[in-house]
């Protein structure tokens, strides 16, 4: 089973990390609420801050890019099996 690391954004929410997946260049981090697993979303790393930072997609169609790459890589997957 894969070990997931958790985060704590900005909204004051415990995140669990349970994907990243590099496209052209950009880190997109998925993450999911550790209270509410319907609670989904994506995040990006940001390169250009010291230390590097998650920040949120600029657009709705890079969130419409970043869901399908997810899809894509996921569509075989049953990811209720992952265990903390």
């Amino acid at each position: 089973m894969q070990e997931l690391k958790y985060i704590t954004l900005e909204d004051g929410i415990d995140y669990a990390i349970i994907d990243e997946i590099l496209n052209n260049g950009v880190t997109y981090v998925y993450l999911t609420n550790i209270d509410d697993e319907k609670d989904f979303c994506i995040r990006k790393v940001d390169k250009n801050e010291n230390p590097e930072i998650l920040k949120g997609l600029d657009t709705d169609a890079e969130f419409d890019k970043a869901l399908l790459l997810f899809t894509k890589k996921h569509q075989n997957d049953d990811l209720s099996q992952i265990e903390e």
